[in-house]
């Protein structure tokens, strides 16, 4: 028993009249009721690309009543807009038939009808030998090619309507070699852009004899390849009201696919991008680019984690559940990667982070997209570097080192600055009057424990013979933990009295002189003496 196998390679979207478009939108309320109210005007502003690749060999004229009016009420039922492409074909793409490509409207209806009543040889003309055998592989050309020429559409629906034996006469099957399968990939590869949706349908007529031609086995592969669904009909007999019933039937599921192809493109429009990157600290920075749709008004970003065992990662808390509508050009501090000791270590693994374009509706969209990716950025950055793990940052960590490294070394310096730092200077005496009664004693540099005592038991470079007070000089250290505190030089008040209200100790200035008021006695007319002690460098 012959079977006459009809393929339909189909990319589905726009079908029929404005009545069917009524019940296929009711039956999209029911799929996704809020995506069909949403792309409402879309769907019914939205065209697509037929194209009747129709086997008109000796084999299949006897189906021409079957076929022909099947196609010729299908193409009545496109709407405006929509285009058409017929292509007969036989052992070749018969050339004074071809060029029938053109949009829908009223007139071009009415010439679709005419061209397709002398689709099939007629009389004469079946004896032509082009007619004679059919060759699938330059069919599967043509189509290609007319897909290239229309890219504009992201929807074309191809009908391939043949018996799939290269010679039916001789029960001859013409399969593809390993040229031509290259070809047609690469035929397609220029054809079929990344928008497009396509399927395949088999209806399988009953024929009688001839078995089916294995061909189809290849354009399965073909297809396949290229994502494109295969699908698979039986008519239980050649009646070409079954035909119509069955494509009667693909209304609603063709609304529902070109619903499909809005939201794939619309999935796509805008993508997310998102750039991070990671310092020597382990702070994570992302920078996020992205711009509203109509489908995804608002971007999330829940979280932020990695699934290293040693390793972990401490979100920013500004950042978790961020949310922001409109268009979004954000850099973001996610947070930071830390591990579990403090030190250098070597990280190697993939930081995970949820970025979400979160709706109501997001059931309606995986029902659509059929398992293909959503419109999110990779939600995952491999991370290998080095990282410093601290409570401080590395540089503030290297400048607080520095710093310290610098803080010793001045306390060494000021211990020894203690050490070598003498006394040096020039002391003078006058009298109550303000007379100078002694020569100006020149100290030379004493060593760095010396305690100069000056006045009544002073040594002979420091005596003052008609006195009988007594002060000392001594050298004070100054503390080396305050790295810029000099050592100072203090005089204290031995012997005798201070003038009323002057100090009876004090320290040296190295700017000025400091001037010490000694006296004798308590009395008023006890012999007061002025010291004006000078440092010297």
């Amino acid at each position: 028993m012959k079977k006459h196998v009809i393929f339909i390679v189909i990319s589905l979207m726009t079908v029929v009249s404005l009545t069917a478009q009524d019940r296929s939108l009711a039956y999209l309320n029911q799929q996704c009721p809020q995506l069909t109210q949403l792309y409402r005007e879309e769907l019914k502003n939205c065209h697509a690309h037929y194209i009747f690749a129709v086997d008109v060999s000796l084999s299949m004229c006897k189906y021409e009543e079957t076929v022909r009016p099947a196609i010729e009420a299908f193409v009545k039922a496109l709407p405006m807009g929509d285009r058409v492409t017929i292509i007969p074909f036989a052992h070749d793409a018969i050339s004074n038939k071809m060029g029938y490509d053109v949009t829908i409207d009223a007139q071009t209806k009415t010439s679709m009808v005419q061209m397709l009543s002398t689709l099939y040889p007629q009389g004469a003309d079946r004896r032509d030998r082009q007619y004679y055998d059919t060759d699938i592989y330059k069919a599967q050309q043509a189509v290609a090619k007319s897909v290239q020429m229309n890219q504009q559409y992201d929807v074309n629906i191809i009908v391939f309507i043949s018996d799939l034996l290269h010679c039916p006469e001789n029960n001859i099957d013409r399969q593809f070699n390993g040229s031509e399968m290259g070809d047609m990939h690469t035929l397609m590869k220029s054809a079929y852009n990344a928008n497009s949706e396509s399927m395949v349908f088999t209806l399988e007529l009953p024929q009688s004899g001839k078995p089916v031609g294995y061909v189809f086995s290849q354009l399965r592969e073909l297809y396949e390849d290229w994502s494109i669904k295969i699908e698979q009909q039986r008519i239980p007999d050649n009646s070409e009201a079954l035909i119509r019933q069955w494509f009667d039937q693909q209304k609603d599921r063709i609304m529902f696919m070109k619903l499909q192809s809005i939201i794939i493109r619309e999935n796509k429009a805008n993508p997310i991008v998102v750039k991070t990157e990671t310092n020597i600290d382990g702070k994570v920075k992302a920078h996020i680019d992205w711009k509203a749709t109509k489908l995804y008004p608002k971007i999330t970003l829940d979280s932020t984690y990695i699934l290293s065992s040693d390793f972990y990662f401490k979100a920013n808390p500004d950042y978790i559940n961020y949310s922001e509508a409109g268009e979004m050009h954000a850099d973001i501090d996610l947070g930071q990667i830390k591990y579990k000791d403090f030190g250098f270590h070597t990280i190697a693994d993939t930081l995970h982070f949820d970025v979400k374009l979160p709706v109501d509706y997001q059931n309606e969209i995986d029902k659509l997209l059929e398992g293909r990716p959503g419109a999110l950025a990779n939600s995952s950055v491999y991370c290998e570097r080095m990282l410093f793990t601290f409570f401080l940052p590395l540089w503030l960590t290297i400048t607080l080192i520095i710093l310290f490294i610098l803080y010793i070394i001045g306390v060494f310096k000021a211990i020894g600055r203690n050490n070598s730092l003498c006394f040096k200077g020039n002391i003078t005496v006058y009298d109550a009057e303000g007379n100078q009664i002694d020569d100006m004693h020149r100290m030379g540099k004493q060593s760095g424990s010396a305690v100069i005592l000056f006045g009544a038991n002073g040594t002979s470079v420091a005596r003052v013979d008609d006195a009988e007070w007594q002060f000392e000089i001594r050298k004070q250290k100054g503390n080396p933990l305050l790295v810029f505190a000099k050592p100072k030089f203090v005089w204290r008040k031995t012997r005798g009295y201070c003038a009323a209200g002057r100090a009876q100790s004090g320290f040296l200035s190295y700017d000025s002189p400091t001037s010490i008021n000694l006296r004798c006695g308590r009395g008023i007319s006890d012999i007061t003496h002025k010291i004006k002690v000078q440092l010297t460098k």
